[in-house]
């Protein structure tokens, strides 16, 4: 089977020419409840059209029965498609557990694995949820999954690098993330996509303590001239480094410049208010460092 990831439970229409079948479990006892007398039935056909304007109305539970019969009962590939969307959109509404979004998105997985363009979209919500819940290992795998999809855009790979190169970082993998981060920098994109990789390149290597190394990158897209919010990001990450690095004036100089861009000033108005205090009261150390020059 081509997707491996076991996340989930499945229910509904089979998974095509790639997928088998499991059992249903929860899923398949909320649907049991169309068994129970006095619940509405109407045409197979109308549930669709119906789901579609009980999501509009906001009326959720009504949404979800629906949803959940339409897809137990109908073969028809791009309906199922369109009934899944409604359904997630039901589960972020109502804020069902996350453990159970996967569950949905392992059966999309399962069901859509011949079609690389709805494997994007699930693998990249899958993603998303797996990083929230801090399951890194699983999110790499899945990052992997959604990089060897065919048809992705250059500013697709992008993201799927950065995304792959965070959670290798997050397991201490970081030849891993770097490697990743490099390829996300051969790739043939613009110069913005390529800076946001290279600040996380920067990133990571700052968190290493390779503290030139991170100063030279920085610099480096410092002089490609960065949007707004990437150059007060990375003026702020060469201040630390060269503080880091013990080139106090040069780290006040890069701080000050990010004064009223950096995201949080608060942070940028302690770097400064500390550098200047150590810069007026010099440690004996740096003292006698001065002394020898």
């Amino acid at each position: 089977m081509r997707w491996a990831l076991g996340l989930g439970r499945t229910f509904g229409r089979g998974s095509g020419r790639r997928g088998g079948r499991r059992a249903g479990g929860l899923l398949l006892c909320c649907l049991l409840l169309f068994s129970l007398p006095g619940c509405e039935r109407s045409p197979l056909g109308d549930d669709l059209s119906e789901a579609r304007s009980a999501v509009a109305a906001h009326e959720w539970t009504r949404a979800e029965r629906l949803l959940e019969r339409f897809l137990r009962e109908s073969g028809d590939a791009d309906k199922r498609w369109e009934a899944w969307q409604l359904l997630l959109t039901v589960a972020n509404a109502t804020g069902v557990t996350t453990r159970v979004r996967l569950d949905y998105l392992d059966t999309m997985l399962e069901e859509f694995a011949d079609s690389d363009a709805r494997c994007k979209d699930i693998l990249w919500r899958m993603g998303q949820l797996m990083e929230r819940q801090r399951r890194h290992e699983r999110a790499v795998d899945i990052w992997s999954a959604y990089l060897d999809l065919e048809g992705l855009s250059p500013q697709d790979s992008v993201e799927g690098y950065r995304h792959l190169a965070a959670m290798n970082f997050r397991l201490h993998r970081y030849e891993a993330a770097e490697d990743a981060l490099q390829q996300c920098l051969a790739l043939p994109v613009n110069e913005k996509a390529k800076l946001d990789c290279m600040y996380d390149l920067a990133d990571q290597s700052a968190a290493r303590e390779r503290w030139q190394e991170a100063a030279d990158l920085s610099q480096q897209i410092l002089d490609s001239e960065p949007g707004e919010r990437l150059r007060a990001l990375t003026l702020f990450l060469l201040g630390d480094a060269l503080e880091q690095l013990d080139k106090p004036d040069e780290a006040l100089a890069q701080f000050e410049l990010c004064r009223e861009s950096y995201p949080n000033t608060d942070v940028v108005e302690n770097r400064i208010a500390y550098l200047k205090k150590k810069m007026k009261n010099p440690s004996r150390r740096q003292t006698k460092a001065a002394e020898k020059k």
